[in-house]
């Protein structure tokens, strides 16, 4: 591996662990039907769950007065019936998000591995797929994680995806470095590993199970 200046993590799976995620689901599903049945819809949480199976494939328009997970929230709720307010989309973003985010635990090893990092005068960043940019930062500020990264991407924020080389080359523009002397590491082989690679950064393949800190002992610092 050769030096670097920055290290850039996936969040969901790396940073932050699964736990239950059938159950997480399940809360997601029960959550949504709670919502839609309150706003006067007539449907089933199996309904609501078969609903779901397209949730996060069907294209949206990229309306700013919504994050890309609030319009599919709309969507859903028009598919069961509804047609719900600003107000029901927002309220039902953060309850299904917090519900839905308390099977997922903070990387015991995210917060000193960061730190050493850091310590070492590497910058650090996430780049993370997620549709709802508000329930990140949120995340980020409750587990503290937030207050070790130097370039944070999301990307309902930027409306980029991961492997998209743009949102690579977006994160290296914030840590003002390169490509070359950045290693990106994640659990996604494909979205993860294979986007990194195919601008020319580092990478390590972040195993479930695994300890962050095995990265730190070949870092060279640039």
């Amino acid at each position: 591996m050769g030096s670097v200046s920055a290290v850039l993590f996936d969040l969901y799976g790396t940073l932050l662990t699964y736990g239950n995620m059938r159950e997480a689901f399940a809360f997601w599903h029960r959550d949504l039907t709670t919502a839609i049945v309150e706003a006067g819809g007539h449907v089933s949480i199996q309904t609501v769950a078969r609903n779901c199976e397209h949730f996060f494939s069907q294209k949206i328009t990229g309306d700013p007065k919504y994050t890309a997970y609030e319009e599919r929230l709309l969507l859903l709720a028009k598919e069961c019936g509804i047609t719900p307010t600003l107000e029901w989309i927002k309220k039902t973003a953060v309850t299904s998000m917090d519900h839905w985010q308390s099977e997922i635990f903070l990387n015991p090893e995210a917060i000193p591995v960061l730190q050493a990092l850091r310590a070492k005068g590497i910058r650090t960043g996430v780049i993370s797929n997620f549709d709802h940019h508000p329930h990140v930062y949120k995340v980020l500020q409750q587990t503290e994680l937030f207050h070790e990264l130097d370039a944070i991407i999301i990307s309902g924020e930027v409306r980029l995806k991961k492997p998209d080389p743009q949102i690579f080359l977006l994160a290296l523009k914030k840590l003002n470095t390169t490509a070359t002397k950045t290693l990106f590491v994640g659990d996604d082989p494909d979205k993860d590993i294979c986007g990194a690679k195919a601008i020319g950064m580092q990478t390590r393949l972040f195993e479930n199970g695994a300890s962050l800190f095995e990265i730190l002992s070949p870092l060279e610092v640039s």
